[in-house]
């Protein structure tokens, strides 16, 4: 199980990476603190860096899940269980003159500008919603406008219903929160309640595509090794837009390579430097069109990684809660020691005091999706 790239060839010997959302009042990202905990481990086994983790993802259970795996365990020794130990372990970084790679800029006073490992300002600023198509030729674009909040309501009657609402500044999303699809007029007053509750002063009003597929296009970039494109799948979501997963896919348009490269080789002339994944639609009518850009780690970037390492031809990114930890632990376990299924990460919920679901991301493959399909009914 060798990766296709390690985040130490692409970020550098001196860095370290936090995936943890920032401690922070954001509307536009999932409010979930045991979710967002249980992810800090999910790009481990590709790191070879070391990786700011909760406790509850560093427990017994968790490795022997790996043993029964044939993975490797790799402890790290930087674990939080609060807010104060994270930000600690931040300070502690950043006196050290750590490289940190985050998934999302921290508020200057949990990290300075120039701690990070490329320029933060030019980081945000590719990561923003609002910057899509100034980085992409406007063909690949939906027809979108953004307005002042103010006029949301007038610009919608320019296009057809249903359309998209999206925070127009520079604020982080994440998993399709912020991302509001508004089929009817009394949809598009309720999304601006939200909007008015945030500090968005202005709004993307977008076109709703007619989707064909909706792929995740995923590129690395380093000095040392170029723009190198690591793969792409098709992204599960909900009719919702929220974020659920991925299924791999071999035979990716060339068109839809082609457009994400694009995307990369500008976001690299900004001064990016790593792994990015762009949300490409493939409408009814066959056009490329860029919904989202995600210069950062993506959830589908493992089973990227290691897709060729697969003994299959069908392979699913996905991630669970447990209605019940013992019994959800023991299918796990079951699950993996039958082949088929490798752990990304295991958030033990009887790590807490207080009753807390257990978390599981992991990665299927088998010789066709049907087989994934049937198996992971034992987990839902």
């Amino acid at each position: 199980m060798q990766p296709k790239f390690t985040m130490r060839q692409i970020y550098g010997d001196n860095a370290v990476y936090t995936p943890r959302t920032p401690y922070s009042d954001n509307p536009w990202m999932l409010d979930d603190c045991h979710q967002l905990d249980a992810l800090t481990a999910r790009e481990v086994l590709f790191a070879d860096i070391p990786v700011l983790v909760h406790e509850a993802t560093q427990t017994k259970k968790a490795q022997r899940l790996f043993e029964h795996a044939g993975l490797p365990w790799h402890e790290q020794a930087y674990q939080y269980r609060s807010q104060e130990q994270y930000l600690a372990h931040l300070k502690n970084w950043a006196d050290s003159e750590k490289d940190i790679v985050c998934q999302y800029l921290h508020a200057p006073d949990q990290l300075a500008t120039t701690h990070y490992w490329m320029d933060a300002e030019a980081f945000n600023r590719i990561n923003s919603k609002v910057y899509l198509d100034q980085l992409l030729d406007t063909k690949y674009v939906p027809k979108r406008y953004v307005v002042p909040l103010s006029q949301v309501q007038a610009t919608a009657q320019y296009i057809t219903l249903p359309v998209v609402l999206k925070p127009g500044d520079e604020s982080p999303t994440s998993g399709g929160y912020g991302v509001m699809i508004c089929h009817t007029k009394q949809a598009i007053t309720d999304a601006l309640r939200k909007f008015q509750q945030s500090d968005t002063s202005t709004v993307i009003v977008e076109e709703l595509l007619h989707t064909a597929k909706n792929y995740s296009c995923q590129f690395v970039y380093a000095p040392s090794i170029g723009i190198q494109f690591l793969g792409a799948s098709l992204q599960i979501t909900t009719d919702d837009g929220i974020y659920k997963g991925n299924i791999i896919v071999e035979d990716v348009p060339k068109k839809v390579i082609d457009v994400g490269r694009a995307i990369m080789q500008q976001g690299v002339e900004e001064g990016f430097i790593g792994i990015a994944g762009f949300d490409l639609i493939v409408t009814t009518t066959g056009d490329v069109q860029a919904i989202d850009l995600n210069f950062r780690q993506n959830g589908s970037t493992a089973l990227l990684m290691f897709w060729e390492n697969l003994n299959g031809t069908a392979a699913k990114y996905c991630s669970y809660v447990a209605k019940d930890n013992k019994h959800f632990y023991k299918i796990i376990t079951d699950l993996v020691q039958e082949g088929g299924l490798l752990p990304l990460s295991y958030y033990d919920g009887d790590d807490f005091d207080d009753p807390t679901p257990s978390r599981f991301a992991c990665m299927w493959y088998d010789t066709d999706l049907s087989r994934i399909e049937h198996r992971e009914q034992r987990l839902l």
